[in-house]
């Protein structure tokens, strides 16, 4: 045993005889040959694994803490821990922030050495008005090499400014273009849309302003190609200003491309045109930035995401873990995975700009997250997958008191705060906000959704719903209940709906929620496509186009569905809803074949709402759903008191209980903002 590895144990032995435990310091400034006491800390996250390993093994079951001082701790390569750095039931092994300090975990490099672009002949393509305020910067020598990809998710570099995400040089600069005609050789079958479409990635743009971008190197397209529920970054082959039409490499969109498809250039040198915008010369190293008013490069943090690995930290296998109190930042990636083991706890942590997703939990039991802050994702929050859905274990996760907001920023669609896969996973007390999709994905059984808040999503999508859920009858015993859903009001064609359940999904519960100003084109609060034994009950709608909004199946399409390979093997073989576990838990199934179309909608309170329904099919089971015509100024909790709600024979909607509760987080946000 080596001198450091003696010292670390025996300072940790004297800790835990005073203390019943073993606490371990760590700092920036440290050195990880010390001995982790307060005077000596270690300095890095793997010199604590290490000293942590080393204490376990000389003293099994007793807990150990690291406490990790305030300060910037670069990662270069991931932070990877196994079942070696596993606690034990009654004594975690614990990783946290020092009282009242920040330790910062990043993936980030400063860029600190600016000056004026002085490439006269670039600078040709700019418009006159900016070219005397573009800054440049050599990557290389600020010890960047990997320039990742413009558009590949989780090589994305990502420009920040004091803290705050910087734009790709785009057009336009907000929004979409509409494209002309299809050009591509092979038509596509006409569909309900009435619209024209071609296989291949052929069209024509219409506006002038796009002529310069043939003499651009990489350009890149983001866009809806089809369908508004389906976008993908596309790389031009050729841009060809005499004829005005562009040429997409292939692989194609799977969908194919339609007539007047929206879509936006990116990664364009000749678009910087406003203040953050900026770009990449990938074949000279050199970055070109545009700074936002008032900012001075010399003076301001400059920074460009460089860790490129899947996760930054990496829990594979660990049982008894606690993260608390530590903040991840900036990586091309994904910043945290747990994968099989159990009872491992996120606590107060803060996790913001990554290039993916924020948090993997991926199996193991009884994992959790509380009170923590998650922020700018290019794809979504937390990807959350346990428990068996064939026999109905459940995974005993949850993610409780935490905020999620401004995600699926590159991916636009099915990037949400939430998607859970599996079966019995709670999610409780949240906010979720700000996205251009959905919040909420649910891929299972006996999920408990119950006292969010939900806003501003599916700003930019359509066909979407705050929850959205669809293809797959055997998802049963969800409920969602005592939720705030207000502002989802997107949609292009068919709509946003607060609670969407899509394509045959069936047997939901939507109980106690308020839905405000939900609800557009097409859709209501609640919208149902081709499902059936869903309750919608002791619900509030206030300033909603529809309460409940249909898409009504015939039986004939409904048996003809459920008679399909793809649902044969979802009800028969991914699960067996004949199985007895099934027929008990959910005997609704019994008669899965029978009464498409039977949906109850009881009990509920609608205010200055357009109407109850849109589209509703007879088979609706309806009653004692009551409405206020006019909410004469009064906010959604004048009308959810247990006195108006009970002299509309409704039952109590807890609407304080609604939102996080416990996130130490909140407040430092909100001044930041201030």
């Amino acid at each position: 045993m080596n001198t450091k590895v003696i010292t670390v144990l025996a300072y940790a032995l004297f800790l835990g005889a005073c203390n019943d435990g073993t606490l371990l310091y760590v700092s920036p400034g440290g050195n990880d040959s010390h001995a982790g006491t307060p005077g000596e800390p270690l300095r890095t996250f793997e010199g604590a694994q290490s000293a942590v390993r080393t204490a376990l093994k000389e003293s099994p079951g007793r807990k150990v803490t690291v406490l990790f001082k305030g300060g910037e701790y670069p990662v270069e390569q991931a932070i990877k821990l196994t079942a070696e750095d596993s606690g034990s039931p009654g004594a975690p092994v614990v990783y946290r922030a020092a009282e009242g300090e920040t330790p910062v975990f990043t993936g980030s490099k400063i860029l600190a050495s600016w000056a004026r672009a002085g490439d006269a002949e670039a600078l040709k393509r700019l418009d006159a008005s900016v070219r005397d305020k573009i800054y440049v910067t050599d990557l290389r020598a600020a010890g960047v090499t990997d320039f990742g990809d413009p558009t590949e998710a989780g090589k994305r570099p990502e420009l920040i400014c004091n803290g705050q995400l910087q734009s790709l040089a785009r057009w336009p600069n907000e929004g979409f273009v509409r494209a002309g005609r299809m050009k591509g050789a092979t038509p596509l079958p006409e569909t309900y849309i009435s619209k024209y479409g071609r296989k291949e990635g052929v069209f024509e743009y219409t506006d002038a302003v796009q002529d310069r971008w043939d003499a651009e190197e990489d350009v890149r397209l983001g866009g809806y190609w089809y369908w508004d529920w389906s976008d993908e970054f596309q790389t031009v082959e050729r841009w060809d200003a005499a004829t005005r039409t562009a040429y997409l490499r292939e692989p194609y969109h799977r969908y194919g491309y339609r007539d007047s498809l929206r879509y936006f250039g990116l990664n364009l040198f000749c678009e910087i045109d406003r203040p953050g915008e900026w770009y990449l010369n990938r074949t000279a190293g050199k970055l070109y930035w545009y700074p936002p008013e008032g900012v001075d490069p010399a003076k301001a943090e400059v920074r460009l995401t460089c860790f490129a690995g899947p996760y930054m930290l990496a829990a594979d296998g660990c049982s008894y873990l606690t993260i608390e109190g530590l903040t991840f930042r900036e990586g091309r990636g994904t910043a945290l995975l747990i994968r099989g083991g159990a009872r491992n706890l996120l606590s107060g942590c803060r996790i913001e700009r990554f290039g993916r997703d924020g948090v993997h939990i991926e199996e193991g039991a009884e994992h959790g997250v509380t009170g923590c802050y998650l922020s700018a994702f290019g794809h979504g929050g937390f990807k959350i997958t346990g428990g068996n859905r064939q026999t109905l274990t459940p995974a005993g996760h949850f993610v409780e008191h935490t905020v999620v907001e401004n995600f699926s920023l590159f991916q636009r669609t099915y990037e949400p705060a939430v998607h859970l896969t599996g079966c019995g996973i709670r999610i409780a007390n949240n906010r979720f906000s700000h996205s251009s999709s959905s919040a909420m994905r649910l891929e299972g059984n006996d999920f408990l959704i119950e006292y969010n808040e939900v806003s501003r999503v599916v700003n930019e999508s359509d066909d979407q719903g705050g929850i959205d859920m669809w293809y797959n009858p055997s998802y049963r015993g969800i409920e969602i209940r005592y939720n705030r859903w207000a502002d989802i009001s997107g949609g292009t064609r068919h709509g946003a709906a607060g609670v969407r359940f899509d394509d045959m999904i069936s047997g939901m519960l939507v109980y106690g929620n308020l839905f405000e100003r939900c609800g557009a084109h097409n859709f209501g609060g609640v919208q149902i496509h081709g499902g059936k034994d869903n309750r919608i009950r002791n619900n509030v709608f206030y300033h909603c186009p529809f309460a409940v909004s249909f898409s009504p199946w015939s039986e004939e399409r409904w048996i003809q569905e459920l008679d399909t390979p793809a649902i044969q093997e979802k009800l028969y073989k991914e699960v067996d809803i004949n199985s007895e576990i099934y027929q008990r838990k959910y005997p609704e199934l019994i008669n899965i074949r029978q009464g498409v179309n039977v949906n109850t909608v009881t009990d509920n309170l609608l205010v200055s709402c357009n109407q109850l329904f849109n589209n509703r099919p007879a088979e609706t089971i309806a009653g004692n759903n009551n409405t206020i015509p006019d909410s004469e100024g009064e906010p959604v909790e004048a009308f959810c008191t247990d006195k108006t709600l009970a002299a509309y024979g409704m039952q109590p909607i807890p609407v304080a209980a609604i939102g996080p509760k416990n996130n130490r987080w909140m407040e430092a946000i909100q001044k930041e903002r201030d």
